[in-house]
């Protein structure tokens, strides 16, 4: 397993060929889920490592695409480099609130859930999700633009709720 720091996380994106767009959003998401963590902290056993690196590098693979195959191309090369497979779950498993093995199916993904597990994955997920054209947003915008695109009673809008319920303390 390698670990790296952050700079160095931050210049594998740069490295791998992500905009500056995405390195900024990565780093903002990076400190959002590390707010989170830290709060997190008190209560719940998580490892900060594991949130700050794995915000830093779970869009990695828009410097391939910018469609929903994101996560996996980013698993796939974070798993070529060496990372950590907890870091390359992160990835793996950020788009949205998670997708579900029939979601997976539809967007013609390798059939398997794409669900956030630990903590940390929810953690780095949810921060995600409060990042919309570079801007930190609240969570009435984040609920009406999954609605929007995908439909009122969607599986993910039950996902993103709950993960909201699960880390309202703390954001």
């Amino acid at each position: 397993m390698i670990m790296i720091s952050k700079d160095e996380a931050i210049l594998m994106l740069k490295a791998e060929g992500c905009s500056e767009k995405v390195v900024k959003h990565c780093i903002n998401v990076s400190n959002y889920a590390k707010e989170i963590a830290l709060r997190a902290s008190k209560n719940i056993n998580l490892d900060l490592y594991l949130v700050e690196i794995g915000a830093i590098l779970h869009d990695i693979g828009r410097s391939k695409t910018n469609s929903i195959q994101h996560g996996i191309i980013g698993a796939t090369i974070l798993r070529d480099k060496g990372i950590d497979e907890k870091i390359v779950l992160i990835c793996e498993r950020h788009i949205g609130s998670g997708i579900d093995k029939n979601d997976a199916n539809l967007f013609g993904l390798p059939p398997k859930n794409y669900i956030p597990e630990t903590i940390e994955e929810k953690i780095v997920c949810h921060a995600d999700n409060f990042f919309i054209n570079g801007e930190k947003v609240g969570f009435e915008i984040v609920i009406a633009r999954f609605k929007r695109e995908l439909g009122e009673n969607h599986s993910s809008i039950r996902r993103l709720l709950a993960l909201q319920e699960e880390l309202k303390n703390y954001l």
